[in-house]
């Protein structure tokens, strides 16, 4: 889905992007698309660049949304009831009465009074127009500002952003510098998350994971 038809299906809609962390010279953009104040989906990308990383994110959050099937909330419509135009009072003629004279005489009718037939017709109100009210939120810029002698080039810090895939591959770098079992990667998703699988887990809490496990000392 492109922000365009995003914002066709949903008027009320919004974007909200937020910078998550700063990671060997990536940075992580988190987007969340909100509709009246209820999370529909979220996305979670990093590139060299804040602004890569947040286009990839809004992509990312929505093709989630766009894959959810969820119905786009139907525009309200006003309409207002057409009055009818009061009816005229008809005013009936009066037969004048003829006086008996000795001389006869012919009573001339009189002129019935004239009633308009016109009537002005009412303009009926136009529905009230919806306006597009997508909220426009500024990416806050990190306070930090990360070192530029990182070597970009290296192996750590790959110019490709770091999605999903890739952060399931560094945790599986973890886990072999810890020395952990599968038995014990399970055992710790489940006290933790209540999830059996890294697949499970939502983009937070993986990357939560993977800084919980760069944070563990190398056993001797």
């Amino acid at each position: 889905m492109t922000p365009e038809i995003f914002r066709q299906r949903y008027p009320y809609g919004g974007l909200i992007s937020e910078l998550a962390a700063i990671e060997h010279g990536q940075f992580i953009v988190r987007v969340v698309v909100e509709l009246e104040g209820k999370k529909l989906a979220s996305g979670l990308a990093a590139a060299p660049s804040v602004e890569q990383a947040e286009d990839q994110a809004r992509i990312r959050a929505l093709n989630l949304l766009g894959s959810g099937a969820i119905p786009a909330p139907a525009p309200t419509k006003q309409t207002m009831p057409v009055q009818s135009p009061p009816a005229a009072p008809v005013v009936s003629a009066k037969p004048v009465p003829v006086m008996a004279t000795s001389t006869p005489t012919v009573a001339t009718p009189t002129n019935p009074v004239s009633i308009p037939s016109h009537q002005n017709d009412l303009p009926l109100p136009s529905p009230a127009q919806v306006v597009d009210q997508t909220p426009q939120i500024p990416l806050e810029q990190p306070q930090a500002t990360p070192d530029t002698s990182l070597d970009l080039g290296s192996a750590g810090s790959s110019t490709n952003a770091l999605d999903f895939s890739e952060i399931i591959a560094r945790t599986d770098v973890e886990l072999k510098r810890l020395r952990w079992s599968s038995e014990q990667g399970r055992t710790y998703l489940l006290e933790t998350y209540g999830k059996r699988s890294r697949q499970l887990l939502s983009d937070d809490e993986l990357l939560e994971f993977l800084r919980y496990l760069e944070s563990q000392p190398t056993p001797s």
